[in-house]
């Protein structure tokens, strides 16, 4: 179980880092087959730094999902997270994002219960630092995840 997340008194979710979400589990970052480009020989194809950035709207976080939560209700995550859209995801190490000043909290979604957002400064410098935290959880064969 995990605790509601701090509203505002709009309704919409304040960012924080949540009590429930501890630095020894991960989030999972959907990547998209769009997402990926051709780069140098030496890597075939690689992300866009799109994967390591926020949503320009709402409170600009960028989304994720929780995958403690989604396992502790008994669901299969890779399936989860996977669809025809998605066709890959990466873990990150929640407190790996708070070591660099993040915030991971809770944001549930009408549509996914287990969603959640890292907050934060998604610097180019830091957009690197994430790019090589992050390892593959559904991998897309020959896509590098190094920005």
């Amino acid at each position: 179980m995990i605790k509601p997340p701090p509203r505002n008194a709009d309704g919409e979710v304040i960012p924080h880092n949540h009590e429930d979400i501890l630095d020894e589990h991960f989030v999972i970052r959907r990547v998209s087959l769009e997402s990926c480009f051709p780069s140098p020989p030496a890597i075939p194809h690689r992300v866009s730094s799109m994967l390591y950035k926020p949503s320009s709207i709402g409170n600009r976080g960028m989304s994720v999902d929780l995958k403690n939560l989604i396992e502790q209700n008994g669901i299969d995550a890779k399936t989860f997270v996977s669809n025809p859209k998605f066709t890959g995801s990466i873990l990150l190490n929640v407190g790996k994002l708070r070591e660099l000043s993040f915030q991971v909290g809770y944001d549930p979604l009408p549509e996914n219960p287990y969603h959640g957002e890292v907050w934060g400064t998604f610097s180019k410098a830091n957009q690197k630092k994430i790019s090589r935290l992050a390892q593959w959880f559904v991998e897309i064969p020959d896509v590098s995840l190094v920005i």
